[in-house]
């Protein structure tokens, strides 16, 4: 039994006893530090109590290490945020301009700023986003999103220069380079260039250029030499047309610029990286066979790796980062996905301690494989059981997880229950809340609920995952991915499958089943079981069918 030690002081105004397993951590993490680690990583399942860890830890750091020290905190998730919002009241948190609201124009800031600028006066010390950066970037304790953290690393000198934090601590930190090659990838349509403000006939006569090109070289070339100067143009366009123009038409004018202006500094930010890197960079190119207007031509440049770009623009500025999540999985792997020394960094992975009867995982093997020719037959298997488990669960709310719009599609054709609730790109939030705020027993499906959600107790009794989910190995990236790294793939694959499995039972008291419909999870347990926690493997019942 680990004891309370006396250096253990909790962060005022907290009232809370640390549990074990946060005292586990927070030792091991000082353990790190003094021995010289700058990397330190958490592998600790959901309800382990990482967010209050963080309060223990800087309390820690500042009477040990460092009284003047500063702290980032950084996350993917909405809920996470909201949840360190509400639970730490002295922490200044940042979101998004669209978050706040512009009083006098009676909008989101993000809007507002772009009226501003031609009706004036300008954005003054009183604005909402202001206040909130301003807060946020004096405090010893901060707390942002990972889009709003990569735009300060990449396009100012906040976190070089201004912020001058000593400790980032990442939250969610499986999903973080993802997301940052997410973040500083680009994309050009035909389709997409009505949310820059292009007319019909520009957009027509992109839709030209966009069908001609076919290589990385051809799509920087023409983002550099033709593209950018266009986006100039419409900004300066938009920008005189909406003066003297009615409120909606400003706001539409506003919206438009916003959108142009933060393209441009992707696209810019593009352009220089792939003169420094051009190994690091794949062009992929799809078509939307839905689009009925253009010819849906999809061109996407993606990073290969963020690694490089993670340890020069942002672990750098900082003396320590630990990065925390329930699948990490692998300390090697993990480096190397976020380009750190695997000598300057420590691992720790701590277990659940939830009950095995309130998460069995029920892998109903014999079913067949949503391989790719083999889908649509094991989806027509597979709808029997489905129905199964929703009859067992009829008084209980359920998701499923479809991991892509086509299977969820199938569903909605062939499975006939007015409890389904579906969702379509643009409207998952609002879809969502709908589930969330019925008191009927309904389901929920998805494609898109792998991480960042929280359906605990009554939210949801049972989740049925009908495809496992692999990368997408007709995506460009990912091969070269699988070409420079070949164990990356599998340890993908077991984190979404553990990132799955999180979002229903999230307490000791919670309770939960989790169903696999698809024998590929046989695979999975063949070649990557080494990767799965032992938590998991417990919990694995496998019922053949």
């Amino acid at each position: 039994m680990i004891k309370i030690n006396d250096e253990i002081n909790i962060y005022f105004p907290l009232k809370m006893k640390p549990r074990n397993q946060q005292i586990e951590m927070l030792n091991f993490i000082k353990k790190s530090i003094n021995t010289s680690k700058k990397y330190i990583l958490l592998n600790a399942s959901v309800g382990s109590g990482k967010s209050y860890l963080t309060v223990m830890f800087a309390n820690w750091y500042k009477n040990h290490i460092n009284k003047n020290a500063n702290f980032d905190i950084i996350t993917n998730s909405k809920i996470l945020q909201d949840q360190y919002m509400n639970d730490y009241p002295f922490m200044k948190i940042l979101k998004g301009r669209a978050n706040y609201y512009c009083e006098p124009y009676d909008t989101n800031c993000s809007l507002g700023m772009e009226i501003c600028k031609t009706d004036g006066p300008k954005c003054g010390s009183d604005c909402p986003y202001t206040k909130a950066k301003e807060h946020w970037q004096n405090s010893n304790i901060s707390l942002t999103n990972f889009h709003m953290f990569n735009t300060f690393a990449i396009y100012t000198k906040m976190i070089k220069d201004d912020r001058k934090s000593n400790v980032l601590i990442i939250d969610e930190a499986h999903d973080f380079e993802a997301v940052f090659c997410d973040f500083i990838s680009t994309s050009l349509s035909a389709k997409a260039l009505k949310k820059y403000g292009f007319d019909l006939k520009e957009i027509e006569d992109y839709d030209d250029k966009i069908r001609r090109i076919k290589t990385i070289d051809q799509y920087v070339s023409f983002i550099e030499n033709k593209f950018n100067q266009d986006i100039d143009k419409k900004i300066n366009w938009l920008d005189k047309e909406k003066q003297g123009k009615s409120t909606k038409i400003r706001n539409k004018y506003a919206n438009y610029i916003s959108h142009c202006e933060s393209q441009k500094g992707k696209f810019s930010y593009l352009v220089e990286e792939y003169k420094i890197n051009k190994d690091n960079w794949v062009l992929n190119i799809t078509t939307n066979e839905h689009d009925k207007m253009y010819s849906g031509i999809v061109l996407d440049a993606k990073p290969v790796w963020g690694n490089k770009n993670l340890k020069n623009m942002i672990f750098k500025y900082y003396d320590h980062v630990i990065f925390m999540s329930g699948s990490l999985l692998n300390k090697e792997m993990f480096s190397y996905i976020n380009g750190i020394h695997p000598k300057l960094t420590s691992y720790l992975e701590i277990d659940s301690d939830f009950p095995l009867k309130n998460r069995p995982i029920y892998y109903m093997k014999g079913i067949g494989k949503m391989s790719f020719n083999k889908k649509y037959e094991t989806f027509s298997s597979q709808l029997k059981y489905i129905k199964k488990i929703l009859k067992k669960h009829k008084n209980e709310k359920v998701i499923i997880h479809t991991f892509t719009y086509e299977i969820a599609n199938w569903v909605k054709e062939r499975l006939n229950d007015s409890r389904l609730i579906f969702h379509e790109q643009d409207n998952r939030d609002e879809m969502l809340q709908t589930f969330m705020a019925s008191d009927e027993a309904k389901v929920f499906v998805s494609p898109s609920l792998i991480s960042g959600f929280d359906f605990s107790d009554d939210l949801a009794r049972a989740q049925i995952i009908l495809k496992i989910p692999y990368p997408n190995l007709g995506s460009e990236n990912i091969k070269q991915r699988m070409k420079t790294n070949d164990t990356w793939f599998g340890w993908k694959t077991v984190v979404d499958i553990i990132q799955m499995y999180g979002r229903t039972t999230r307490s000791k008291e919670d309770f939960s089943s989790t169903y696999i419909l698809d024998d590929s999870f046989s695979d999975v347990l063949k070649y990557s079981s080494h990767m799965i926690p032992r938590y998991i493997s417990d919990a694995i019942k496998i019922i053949n069918i």
